[in-house]
């Protein structure tokens, strides 16, 4: 273990919280499946407060009622990498599709100007977390054709509905790429799926993932500013774990966000969240979550992103861990 990260590394992987003790594992240390360690803390997911949080469902609620609905705490365990084949998250999955296949919704899905205008990250976050919660069947692959076929010709995809719109949206591009990464690991190559993959990640590293191409300027400010979960805001460690995904980390494009990623990391290892989406102290707030994933705090460690965040560098050759 390197001295510099070792007390970050511990509290890390000491945590008592299983699910955040197995995220640390499987994400910084490259552990066969096997490993008696990776292997225990499997094992003890069942009796995280976490895992049960969200296993809680509400199906009274609209599956995307943020961030208590069905759609958010799916997407939070295949975040965490929930490794289990669980039959209590069918029925959580049924209502998810059932509303996004329902006459209702398709029937708001607008074409204008030869571009649908479509909220992708709601289909896009359905493929994702069916993947990764082995609860594929043929709608998965529905849901894959039809983020296929909203694709904009500059490689994302927008929900804004104003005709002149021609660019697509960071916000609304990224969840539609990680679904497609997933997918083709589970499905395998095709050249539309591997075509529609490349021209989404050209569409981010043209503008470095998070630069104005024609000043070099940040796009927007919070894309600059680290935040745990993501939900549905985009951010530059968010596009460095995308490119990680596409195996395009290396590419000199992603330099400007591994740059500013690394200059947030404090002493020893530790990230802080700057920014704080949810609400876990009162059910009955907007954007409660069942979940107190962390303050935005100067001063505190977020565990959630300090495993993100080293990952990413890692894997970019900026860190030895």
């Amino acid at each position: 273990m390197n001295q510099i990260f070792s007390k970050v590394l511990e509290e890390l992987i000491t945590q008592s919280e299983p699910a955040a003790r197995y995220f640390a594992l499987e994400n910084l240390f490259n552990m066969d499946p096997d490993d008696r360690e990776l292997s225990l803390a499997r094992l003890a997911l069942p009796k995280s407060p976490i895992i049960q949080s969200l296993c809680a469902f509400d199906l009274s609620l609209h599956p995307y009622q943020k961030w208590n609905g069905a759609h958010w705490r799916l997407v939070q365990l295949a975040e965490l990498g929930y490794p289990y084949i669980n039959p209590g998250l069918e029925e959580p999955r049924t209502q998810v599709y059932a509303w996004l296949l329902s006459q209702q919704h398709l029937k708001s899905i607008r074409t204008l100007e030869g571009r649908t205008r479509r909220c992708a990250s709601q289909e896009a976050n359905a493929v994702y977390a069916s993947v990764r919660l082995n609860l594929v069947d043929e709608q998965t692959e529905h849901l894959v054709t039809k983020l296929l076929g909203w694709q904009w010709p500059d490689g994302g995809w927008n929900c804004d509905k104003r005709p002149e719109a021609s660019h697509s949206s960071f916000w609304e591009s990224w969840t539609p790429l990680r679904a497609l990464l997933t997918w083709k690991e589970f499905a395998g190559s095709s050249p539309e799926l591997d075509a529609a993959i490349e021209k989404t990640v050209q569409f981010f590293l043209r503008k470095r993932l998070f630069l104005r191409e024609s000043s070099g300027e940040p796009m927007q400010p919070e894309f600059t500013r680290l935040r745990h979960p993501s939900y549905w805001k985009y951010d530059i460690l968010v596009g460095l774990e995308l490119m990680r995904a596409a195996d395009k980390l290396s590419d000199p494009r992603c330099e400007p966000a591994l740059d500013l990623l690394g200059g947030k990391m404090r002493a020893g290892g530790a990230f802080c969240a700057e920014v704080k989406q949810f609400q876990a102290s009162n059910p009955s707030a907007w954007h409660y979550s069942p979940v107190d994933w962390g303050s935005a705090s100067a001063n505190k460690i977020n565990p959630w992103l300090t495993v993100r965040a080293l990952a990413v560098l890692k894997a970019a050759g900026r860190i030895t861990l």
